[in-house]
């Protein structure tokens, strides 16, 4: 027997969820009242659905029906046209017609021959034999069909809030006509705007119904507002909050339901009848579709399993690292039916096989010969004085403990120590000098002088080292932060501040969480202020300026420290980036995954060790976390726990909503204790939207019972003091350690 809670299903007899009503008032689809050039068509007010009421579904809540309310061409009379909706025709007529379902009715309700045509009764008779020729009416509902350009048009008969350029109205016709896409445009090309455009039209003819959106969460804000602009008349449901408000959004009648991948996570489950799965979606679009490059991951999965009609996938990085990153977005980029299981891409010639069949991908160069150049430059700074005192002292200890570790030493050990060097170069920990803050303030104050306004990315967020430190120290420009600790809300208002107030000269954003999706148009210079792993993250910030819009040249600044890991680094990334340019423009390299082990230890003029699993199983040494799958490290921390005494059960897969493990031990007379256990095997610390995922899934006011997030890379600063004010545990590799000793 299924146990599961169906949270999903509302309770009509209690109070009604907080969440916003959608309301079933008709909106008339906005039209210009003037026919299109050289056209004699009559001038049309347009509906899009023409009928809708509610009809009750047990179990389910209310549903949104559309009816159809064209009858054959020949038997419209006009005073009934009048009746039904008011206008004299509709776009979404040839739509309807052209349905191979679609029958039309007469006025007393018997359906009418549309076989032969000419708006005769269904006869029963045996000896009635069907015309094989298409209807009248289907032909003309084929050569009325108004072509996409028209409708996208400036001119044409939906009105637009801005003019799709010809290489956009180009993308609305890939969209429309391919039921698997990869919309793969360089940032800032409008991908936003030529989905929306596609699925306006395609629900203006009736193609399609109801559309799941799935978006970063920090995105979904912008994505209402943009489609509240483009497609004004279509219904909006934000799927999120409380799990009630969810259930009762899930069953708001609307042609899109917006949602975040965390809430999609949680919401999937194995139940069939769960709201992301209890029908066929028209279409399913993924917008930064890299966030289900990982096959791995649970919320990859789970996109994978929402059945749909058509399958979109938005990303303009759409390889990051390697292969098996497009592989896993490219799994998802086609129809899935119920019960159907999603398809594999597995040998790199049926990727690239794929890639080629699926891929629409246009570059900046390519079709905005307008658009301002964008310039970068590196700029080579040596260490002064306590910071380049610091960074040696820094550096020459490190090497050495890396020495002494002998054949203990790990790939990790190498990366905490290049994280510890790169902050280094930000600031000295102990005077909070800096080099790269010295020459970022010289050149503000000529910029600011002529009137421009600044971007700067670090991948550190808190202070000594990065977005507040900047921030602070740059005062006198009066700047905003933007990082990942910031609410939804407060992100939007501190974006909308930066916009609408140009006493705000410069704008810190912490890269992972201010680098994607975001329209900064208003500030024409960027700097990076300290190196990510992955060019192409870079690329993407860049474009949060170098996009449509923009009326100034774009001027970035890459900051390297000469003499320093962040050098030895850079040197490395060139030379692999090369290596990449086969399968898409712009590939980037993740260190952590791209560069051999031989070539990280280089770095400091070490050899890797010769791996030996008899003598590091004899000898109690740390296991090897990069070579775990995420599965194998849940069990591996299963293990750690039942040592321990703990009686571990493992959630599943499909429906654990954040939580891997569940740990309960009995303490005497204190009772039950319970861990709620998070598994993250990154080798790089976990940010805080990690631990914010966890917290929002732990049970409320629970006695004895603690989160925990387990992750041999350890955690950033910024999880760690959110993890304290919280009451969560963290476990690093140290950690881990102590729990298998």
């Amino acid at each position: 027997m299924d146990r599961e809670p169906r949270w999903w299903v509302t309770d009509s007899n209690g109070p009604m969820p907080n969440a916003p009503w959608l309301g079933l008032f008709r909106r008339a689809v906005q039209v210009k009242a003037r026919t299109a050039a050289k056209l004699s068509i009559p001038a049309i007010q347009l509906h899009a659905p023409a009928t809708q009421y509610l009809q009750a579904t047990a179990g389910r809540g209310a549903t949104l029906v559309t009816a159809p309310t064209v009858t054959e061409a020949q038997r419209i009379p006009t005073a009934h046209i009048g009746i039904v909706s008011n206008v004299p025709g509709s776009v979404a007529l040839a739509g309807a017609l052209a349905d191979p379902e679609y029958r039309p009715r007469t006025f007393d309700g018997s359906m009418t021959d549309d076989r032969a045509g000419h708006g005769v009764t269904h006869s029963t008779s045996p000896t009635h034999e069907a015309d094989p020729r298409p209807s009248l009416a289907r032909r003309l509902a084929y050569l009325l069909q108004l072509p996409t350009d028209l409708l996208a048009w400036p001119r044409g008969p939906l009105e637009w809030p801005g003019t799709l350029l010809p290489y956009q109205i180009e993308g609305v016709q890939a969209l429309m006509s391919s039921n698997a896409l990869l919309l793969a445009d360089d940032m800032g090309l409008g991908k936003t705007i030529q989905t929306i455009a596609a699925l306006r039209i395609l629900i203006v003819q009736r193609k399609i119904e109801r559309i799941l959106l799935v978006v970063r969460a920090s995105l979904v804000l912008q994505w209402r507002r943009e489609i509240r602009r483009w497609a004004p008349e279509l219904r909006t449901s934000t799927v999120h909050g409380r799990p009630s408000e969810r259930a009762f959004q899930w069953d708001s009648p609307a042609h899109i339901y917006l949602t975040s991948y965390e809430t999609l996570r949680s919401d999937l489950t194995s139940n069939p009848l769960s709201p992301p799965r209890r029908q066929t979606w028209d279409v399913v679009v993924l917008d930064e579709a890299q966030q289900i490059k990982n096959r791995e991951a649970e919320v990859t999965q789970k996109c994978k399993l929402v059945p749909r009609r058509r399958a979109w996938a938005l990303t303009g990085t759409p390889l990051e690292n390697r292969v098996d990153d497009l592989a896993s977005i490219l799994e998802f980029v086609s129809p899935l039916d119920q019960d159907e299981s999603p398809a594999h891409c597995r040998s790199e010639s049926v990727v690239r096989e794929r890639h080629r069949e699926v891929q629409l991908r246009r570059k900046k160069t390519q079709v905005l010969q307008h658009l301002p150049p964008k310039t970068v430059n590196q700029v080579t700074l040596p260490l002064n004085g306590p910071q380049s005192e610091s960074y040696r002292k820094a550096e020459e200890q490190g090497i050495l403990q890396l020495h002494e570790m002998g054949d203990q030493i790990r790939v990790q050990n190498v990366l905490e120590l290049i994280l510890r060097l790169k902050q280094i170069c930000n600031f000295c920990p102990t005077t909070g000098q800096s080099a790269k803050l010295e020459d970022v303030r010289d050149r503000l104050g000529t910029l600011v002088s002529e009137g421009h306004r600044a971007l700067i990315f670090s991948q550190f967020t808190e202070r000594p080292f990065g977005v507040q430190a900047i921030a602070s120290a740059l005062a006198e420009f009066n700047p905003l932060t933007y990082t990942g600790s910031l609410a939804s809300p407060r992100r939007e208002s501190v974006i909308q501040a930066f916009k609408d107030n140009p006493h705000h000269k410069v704008l810190v954003l912490s890269l992972r969480s201010g680098g994607q999706g975001l329209n900064l148009q208003e500030a024409s210079y960027v700097f990076h202020f300290d190196r990510w792993w992955n060019p192409a993250v870079e690329k993407q910030a860049e474009d949060r300026s170098h996009r449509m819009g923009q009326s100034y040249p774009v001027t970035v600044y890459k900051y390297v420290c000469e003499a320093t890991i962040e050098e030895r680094i850079d040197e490395i990334l060139k030379t692999k980036q090369l290596l990449f340019a086969e399968l898409v423009d712009d590939v980037s390299i993740d260190l952590r995954t791209r560069l051999s082990a031989e070539e990280l230890f280089r770095l400091f003029g070490l050899t890797p060790p010769m791996p030996s699993k008899t003598s590091t199983a004899m000898s109690g040494a740390q296991p090897d976390y990069a070579s775990m799958s995420g599965i194998e490290f849940e069990l591996h921390v299963k293990t750690l726990l039942e040592r321990q005494g703990w009686s571990v059960a493992t959630t599943p897969t499909t429906c654990d909503g954040g939580i891997d493990l569940l740990a309960t031990r009995t303490e005497g007379v204190g009772g039950d204790i319970r861990l709620y256990v998070q598994c993250k095997n990154y080798q790089s610390p976990a940010g805080v939207d990690v631990v914010r995922q966890l917290n929002g899934v732990l049970p409320a006011s629970q006695p004895g019972s603690r989160g925990v997030v387990a992750c041999p890379g350890g955690f950033s600063a910024e999880a760690r003091s959110f993890a304290k004010d919280r009451g969560i545990l963290l476990w690093d590799r140290h950690h881990l350690f102590q729990l298998s000793a």
